[in-house]
């Protein structure tokens, strides 16, 4: 444990997709202890990150990203993640202090997609360098009509912790831990996506910048290759009202 507390991350030089985040966003490589507190370093709390978009279509664009607690569901989901206008994740706490995603809605779609197993979202417990793989299952129904499935694929998840990394945006310089996310899904043997993510996170503030590449594939239908960045502007937590008890009255 100590010697992975010392260790040294790797340059990323080599990451071509990280210089859509902008020139002197990612700085050097720093010590990277383990992933102990996933929570915590994503500040898994109620609150609104907001983020400039530096690449692609919606360029210069701002999108708000937010985190709410929400009645328990049936998957054992407590809370929910909205990414603008994108998607909104549905996210179970793990024992052990890891985060993983049962469900999520895709909104330009309508679809709501199901995970067996659940995806990991963020692990507790990888050194730098370490990884994370699994094979499963996702099930898409419509959202306007969940009883109305559409179709199942099969996806494969890697998740790597690659280190931490002076990360330097518009609300501040940080040091971030960086996340890769993989995923392979392949449906029907028809439609094929590889997305791609490089996620920044800087303890007690939650994500701070994120590259993805995103490539879709539908034999004899069609073919897209997007690749979008976003660096923070601000934070705003999001304060909760303590639950007030009535007066106990005397008999």
């Amino acid at each position: 444990m100590r010697a992975c507390a010392q260790s040294v991350s790797p340059g990323l030089g080599g990451i071509e997709l990280l210089q859509i985040l902008g020139d002197g966003v990612v700085g050097g490589p720093e010590s990277a202890p383990p992933l102990r507190d996933p929570g915590r370093l994503a500040r898994w709390e109620t609150g609104e990150w907001h983020y400039r978009i530096t690449s692609g279509a919606r360029s210069g664009q701002t999108e708000v990203e937010s985190v709410a607690s929400i009645s328990k569901t049936a998957r054992g989901e407590t809370w929910k993640r909205t990414i603008g206008q994108e998607s909104t994740l549905f996210i179970r706490e793990v024992s052990g202090g890891g985060l993983v995603l049962p469900s999520q809605i895709t909104h330009a779609y309508q679809a709501l997609v199901y995970f067996e197993p659940p995806l990991s979202y963020l692990i507790a417990g990888l050194g730098p360098g370490e990884s994370r793989s699994f094979d499963g299952r996702m099930d898409v129904y419509s959202v306007n009509n969940p009883a109305l499935k559409w179709y199942t694929g099969r996806i494969r998840a890697t998740t790597v912790y690659t280190g931490v990394y002076r990360v330097t945006t518009p609300a501040g310089t940080f040091r971030a831990a960086l996340i890769k996310s993989e995923y392979q899904i392949d449906i029907f043997a028809v439609v094929s996506v590889k997305d791609t993510l490089y996620t920044f996170y800087a303890e007690g503030i939650g994500k701070v910048a994120e590259a993805e590449h995103r490539r879709i594939a539908a034999m004899g239908l069609f073919n897209s290759d997007t690749k979008v960045g976003k660096i923070l502007m601000s934070y705003t937590p999001v304060s909760v009202p303590k639950r007030v008890e009535a007066p106990v009255q005397a008999p």
